[in-house]
């Protein structure tokens, strides 16, 4: 995909996806050294891309290929219907449990977690309910639950795991 979309879509992907500051820098970098033939020259034409200054700590091409990855595969769709198929299986009482590694998976659970967790939303002056909605589902864990200090240093992995869980409320 890298050698076959223009640099404006590059940059958006890396940007929306990798949550990347440099992403214009990175997808005009790509474009001039087209055709990149591989990862190692890809994430090298990324490296020479980002200023020296935030290229501390983790290759700077991790968030690139990670864009990339997010949006070739849909990953951030397949979450959602997954979510919504898992949802619709439960019964009364069943949970579901879900682990997401970047900050648009962990919103997008959040947020559907929150949408089956809210009850009525007619306005609080209103005397009587009028919208009949009830919650759905109800938090089993109102934050998310993180990997302690012994399990990141036993897997480095789940340093940015994010525990989510709610369960399907009687209708």
């Amino acid at each position: 995909r890298v050698n076959g979309w223009d640099e404006g879509r590059l940059a958006g992907v890396i940007r929306r996806y990798g949550e990347d500051p440099h992403a214009g820098r990175i997808a005009a970098a790509i474009v001039r050294a087209r055709p990149v033939r591989d990862t190692v020259e890809l994430a090298g034409i990324i490296a020479a891309a980002v200023p020296a200054r935030s290229r501390r700590g983790a290759h700077p091409a991790r968030r690139t290929f990670q864009a990339l990855r997010i949006a070739v595969n849909d990953e951030l769709g397949a979450l959602t219907a997954g979510l919504e198929d898992a949802l619709s299986l439960l019964q009364a009482g069943g949970r579901v449990a879900v682990i997401s590694y970047h900050s648009l998976e962990d919103r997008i659970v959040k947020r559907r977690f929150a949408a089956g967790a809210t009850g009525c939303i007619c306005p609080p002056d209103l005397p009587v309910c009028g919208c009949g909605r009830t919650a759905a589902l109800r938090l089993v864990t109102r934050h998310p639950v993180v990997p302690g200090e012994a399990e990141v240093a036993a897997n480095p992995r789940a340093r940015s795991a994010r525990l989510r869980v709610a369960e399907k409320v009687a209708p």
